[in-house]
């Protein structure tokens, strides 16, 4: 299991460091801009750069056939797909670690009004990173990753609309549709890793099938 992990990140090893840079210059952005808004989104930014690395890792391993030679490897399908996804988390996590850089600089220079402001930004990055890369892994899984940039671009639009259908649900609780509104963050957050947590078994379904492909 270690070494599918280790693996993983050998494949996206340089992408990474370019995603640290990003949000590295995006914590520096941050310094200057005092906007609630547009702290919120650099955080959120900050969580999703890393988990782009996905596709990356994905076509990394059908250009080097690594996909197909790792079918013969003496572990469980499921361990293979479970180590994609505990491999997505750790990137998910790296992102909340960067967004952090930026929460904890804004919190002592007063740049955010208060902290349920914080709480949003953390919570659109993890429903968009958690959600897109739960809908991207298994599509890329059936259909291949030929155009995984448009697979990647259709799951994150497909996480937002997740986000916007729920405030549209919870209207009546919350008075109006409002994304911001700290019942909507919560409950999207949540179906978000409900999706992750879910497409595994997906995905490991689909990884089965391919032994007869």
């Amino acid at each position: 299991m270690k070494g599918l992990i280790r693996n993983n990140f050998y494949s996206m090893e340089s992408n990474i460091k370019i995603s640290f840079m990003i949000a590295l210059f995006l914590a520096a952005v941050s310094f200057f801009v005092k906007y609630d808004a547009f702290l919120q989104m650099i955080i959120a930014m900050q969580l999703f750069i890393f988990i782009v690395n996905v596709g990356t890792s994905l076509r990394a391993d059908v250009e080097s056939k690594w996909n197909k030679f790792e079918l013969t490897l003496p572990v469980k399908y499921s361990d293979v797909v479970k180590a994609k996804y505990i491999s997505f988390a750790i990137l998910i996590l790296l992102g909340i670690a960067m967004g952090s850089i930026t929460a904890v600089y804004a919190c002592a220079t007063g740049g955010f009004s208060n902290v349920r402001s914080i709480f949003y930004g953390y919570e659109f990055g993890i429903t968009l990173s958690a959600a897109t890369a739960g809908i991207m892994y298994p599509l890329m899984l059936k259909i291949g990753t030929e155009k995984s940039e448009m697979i990647m671009i259709f799951s994150a639009i497909a996480a937002v609309g997740l986000m916007d259908l729920l405030s549209a649900i919870l209207a009546p609780l919350t008075g109006e549709m409002n994304m911001k509104h700290p019942l909507v963050g919560a409950v999207s957050a949540i179906a978000a890793w409900m999706i992750f947590v879910g497409s595994y078994f997906v995905s490991v379904k689909i990884y089965q099938n391919k032994e007869f492909s």
